[in-house]
């Protein structure tokens, strides 16, 4: 088993990109597929939302092993794989100190493959490996998209936003890097509103075969899901948003009925390891 590698990346921020992040990876473990989530966006959502139900709101004053140490070499990324409570879903925690982190390591904005010999011992353990980058084009960025192979992008069908996929895409499409542009999803979508119509045939047009034909629509679930610190799977499992999210996967990911019962009978065949005697 070798882990497809994706990153998602949005130039703009507020187009819920770490929203989708996180329940497309819970789409795919709730699927039976093993996942890794890897935080680099000095935020933290991803972190905070996935840690603080498990270990509580002071989660950090038991000093992670977060990404900041690992591109540091202060901390290999197996040791610091962190479980999330949730079967098959596992995280390499954000930090806020990436931003700063090169001025603790100036080599960092010269070696481009550091992540990706990072994340090479952890390739053969996932099905998934999915890297939340924050809303910006910077080295942490250039990094993610050498240690990945397909790029998604989230956005809004707004004004700003269809600016932001004006810069990003053709910056993706001269980038030498590993990673290229998979699809563009259209996330965030009220269809009972002319300009989001007119805004989203408008992506279709002017990036043709790159748009997923599958858009999430904007509701209250994403919003209450998040409040309370579940995917909206958890929240609302038969609301549009679940419906969206997962036609959505499938769409992106490959997936079908038969391949997600298929990875069910493999674990189910899987040998129990007995927990160790102490």
């Amino acid at each position: 088993m070798t882990a497809k590698t994706y990153c998602l990346l949005s130039k703009k921020g507020g187009v819920g990109k770490t929203t989708f992040a996180l329940n497309c990876a819970h789409a795919l473990a709730f699927s039976g597929f093993k996942i890794l989530l890897v935080d680099l966006d000095a935020q933290s959502n991803l972190t905070k939302h996935l840690l603080s139900k498990t270990r509580g709101e002071d989660f950090r004053k038991d000093g992670l092993n977060d990404m900041s140490k690992v591109l540091l070499l202060r901390r290999t990324a197996e040791e610091s794989v962190m479980e999330t409570g949730y079967p098959g879903l596992f995280l390499l925690a954000g930090s806020t100190e990436l931003d700063d982190l090169t001025l603790l390591d100036q080599r960092l904005t010269r070696e481009p493959k550091r992540m990706e010999t990072i994340l090479a011992p952890l390739m053969d353990q996932y099905d998934y490996i999915i890297v939340d980058c924050a809303p910006a084009l910077n080295w942490l960025t250039r990094m993610a998209l050498m240690a990945t192979k397909e790029v998604i992008v989230p956005t809004q069908p707004e004004a700003y936003a269809l600016q932001g996929l004006e810069d990003l895409v053709p910056w993706l499409d001269r980038m030498t890097a590993t990673a290229q542009l998979f699809k563009i999803v259209i996330n965030m979508y009220r269809g009972n509103t002319q300009l989001h119509r007119l805004l989203a045939d408008r992506i279709k047009t002017n990036y043709p075969g790159r748009v997923a034909k599958q858009k999430v629509r904007l509701t209250i679930d994403f919003a209450e899901a998040a409040r309370i610190g579940l995917s909206v799977f958890e929240h609302a499992p038969a609301s549009s948003s679940a419906m969206d999210m997962y036609a959505l996967c499938f769409e992106l990911f490959g997936l079908s009925a038969d391949s997600v019962a298929k990875r069910m009978k493999e674990i189910a065949s899987e040998p129990v390891t007995a927990p160790a005697t102490l």
